[in-house]
């Protein structure tokens, strides 16, 4: 008889289900569990965030840099009035540059009803940026890419400045002369020629940081650049030196 009632009160028990502190602690243990997945799911989307936007301004600034690639590329230098000087002026000094470069390319559009071709004059250089009514700009300077499409001496050129990189706090030009890196360049002095190589770079300013200790971090980064070494195309600069030079087959 005992062993009967301990077998029936034992299966009243396992009947009864789960206890009041039991659902407690079962319910604590799946909160924490959601807590945990949620804020390891919002730190992701963040990241995600973050990595996308990093990568959408390297974006915009290395199109801000194949632009000046195009430009260089093309560059023409005779001693036509229309393509007759490059010209480098290294402006401020230290870490922070405002240089300026100004020269003649071959990178313009052609459009069938504009009475100019291919051929024009740009111009980069910083500048404090146009007030738009966008507080973000406020902040360092704005890179421009002047060009002046019609080069007719007589007639007043139509000059169309363009902001093409905004929060830029250096631009600094370097020009290789086959021997040295120099930093200035004029073509209407000394020799006329352009220079062998290129090097441009642009410094930018620093997102500003969401919490105290990005902030310290941030300090001790090195501003974000971009950087690049564009070689010239030097064909007309050679077809003259051959003109004023004698061919072999004069000789014999």
């Amino acid at each position: 008889m005992k062993t009967k009632a301990s077998f029936s009160s034992r299966n009243a028990r396992m009947t009864m289900g789960f206890t009041l502190l039991e659902i407690l602690v079962a319910s604590v243990a799946f909160a924490m569990i959601v807590l945990v997945i949620k804020v390891t799911l919002l730190e992701s989307l963040e990241l995600r965030e973050r990595s996308q936007t990093r990568m959408d301004k390297l974006n915009s600034q290395m199109r801000v840099v194949e632009v000046m690639e195009k430009d260089l590329r093309q560059c023409l230098l005779t001693e036509s009035i229309f393509a007759s000087e490059f010209r480098g002026d290294t402006l401020g000094g230290g870490v922070s540059r405002t240089d300026q470069l100004e020269f003649y390319t071959l990178s313009g559009i052609t459009i069938t009803n504009q009475p100019w071709g291919s051929l024009q004059k740009v111009r980069y250089y910083l500048e404090q940026p146009m007030n738009d009514g966008r507080t973000e700009l406020s902040e360092g300077l704005s890179l421009y890419r002047e060009v002046t499409r019609d080069l007719n001496p007589s007639v007043q050129g139509v000059i169309l400045p363009q902001a093409i990189a905004n929060r830029v706090s250096s631009l600094s030009f370097q020009y290789y002369d086959g021997e040295y890196w120099q930093e200035n360049w004029d073509s209407t002095v000394d020799e006329t020629k352009l220079p062998v190589a290129v090097r441009v770079r642009i410094e930018f300013l620093r997102d500003k940081p969401q919490s105290e200790n990005r902030s310290r971090s941030s300090r001790e980064e090195a501003l974000p650049s971009v950087q690049s070494t564009i070689a010239l195309m030097s064909i007309p600069q050679i077809e003259e030196e051959e003109a004023d030079g004698e061919s072999p087959e004069d000789d014999i």
